[in-house]
């Protein structure tokens, strides 16, 4: 058997292998992360082996880079297997190669830790759990946007109009945000009439505010304290994020659409459990994918990253540590933020959440325990196809 190792890289990859018994079969070769590339890749394959029966690939599962080259060789009848960046290291520190290193170097190790160590070969997820993959993560990155666009609108107000926190419940509601696209600072409220400004809120809130709240802005702008130097110029720049903010919630909404329907037609039965939305039971399936490939429920938690750590000294072992946060960072946070209404709401889940308190752990400590048990309770909701029975 030849085991192949291929560095990732941007723009330029580089392949090494090794035999049986870890001598060097080729010279390492680079090539381009291109169709042209790729066939000079194969190439070289050839030439180390007769038969593609006769060669395994490995590469590390860092960044996105990957996937090309990926989908290139299995294309071509190849068995690839991603590796974890960890086992790599580890093989790496074996040979004492930690204080060189190069991508000629890092393709060997590569092929070495294939040959040295048990790996899985990873099968690309369908169409459908990709688009769900892609869809959960863009929807993340666009609320990550909004929060940071918040935070900027919410230093503007304080500085220029100070006052104008308290007159809504929610300072980004949909009366809020008709208000701030309009006239956002003491200035330009002073420009506005009253009954304009009731009308505005009234459109934006259905009728449900309106009199109110056009007397408190009115009456707040006029005796504001806020700062004035460049308020023509903040004024321009809340009514811009404020734009940002509903073109932002848009995509959301449409996203959030687009994900409903394809957890639908995926995995159903996420949303049986106590406390998973459509967004978290989305994410989680979307993350997990064929849960096929896990032997078992540990293996999602360790893919998670959320198992406990665990040190020991001698006879001394303390267990229950913090998490090693080696895994999937999207499957983590989606874990964690549905284990926090889970353990809320079944009966099953609240036991157990108040035997990790009761046996002193932390509110935080407690919830990630409740995380991993989520995690064979997910695992055989998709492994059996059977939705969720509380046991509380």
């Amino acid at each position: 058997m030849i085991y192949a190792g291929v560095d990732i890289a941007k723009v330029d990859h580089v392949i090494g292998a090794i035999g049986e018994t870890g001598e060097e079969v080729a010279k390492p070769m680079p090539f381009k992360n291109s169709k042209e590339g790729f066939e000079r890749c194969i190439a070289w394959l050839e030439g180390v082996a007769e038969t593609q029966d006769e060669v395994v690939i490995g590469m590390e599962a860092t960044g996105h880079y990957w996937q090309a080259c990926f989908s290139y060789l299995t294309s071509c009848g190849y068995r690839v297997a991603v590796i974890n960046p960890m086992q790599v290291k580890a093989v790496r520190k074996l040979k004492s190669l930690s204080k060189v290193k190069n991508d000629r170097i890092d393709s060997v190790v590569i092929a070495e830790t294939l040959r040295i160590g048990n790996f899985d070969e990873t099968a690309l997820a369908t169409d459908e759990l990709q688009s769900l993959k892609t869809l959960t993560r863009y929807q993340q990155s666009l609320k990550e946007q909004v929060a940071a666009v918040k935070t900027h609108v919410i230093c503007l107000m304080d500085t220029y109009f100070p006052e104008y926190d308290g007159i809504f419940s929610n300072m980004f509601g949909k009366a809020s945000l008709a208000v701030l696209a309009k006239c956002p600072l003491p200035a330009d409220v002073a420009r506005v009439r009253e009954s304009t400004l009731e009308k505005i809120i009234m459109e934006a809130s259905h009728g449900r505010s309106g009199a109110g709240q056009a007397v408190k802005i009115k009456e707040r702008a006029k005796a504001s304290i806020g700062f004035t130097l460049g308020s023509e110029a903040a004024s321009f720049e809340v009514k811009s994020y404020i734009s940002q903010i509903e073109f932002l919630l848009a995509r959301i909404t449409e996203a959030d659409e687009r994900i409903a329907v394809l957890l639908e037609s995926l995995e159903p039965l996420i949303l049986t459990v106590p406390g998973i939305s459509t967004t978290t039971g989305a994410q989680i399936v979307a993350e997990i994918g064929d849960v096929s490939r896990f032997k078992n429920a540990a293996a999602i938690v360790s893919y998670a990253g959320i198992s406990s750590s665990v040190n020991q000294s001698g006879k001394f072992e303390l267990e229950g540590g913090s998490i090693t946060k080696h895994g999937s960072p999207y499957l983590r946070r989606a874990l964690y933020l549905a284990a926090q209404g889970a353990y809320r709401l079944d009966p099953g889940l609240r036991a157990f959440y108040d035997k990790k308190r009761s046996e002193g752990k932390c509110h935080r400590v407690a919830v990630m325990a409740v995380a991993r048990k989520l995690c064979h309770i997910i695992y055989a909701i998709l492994r059996d196809q059977a939705p969720f029975e509380s046991r509380g």
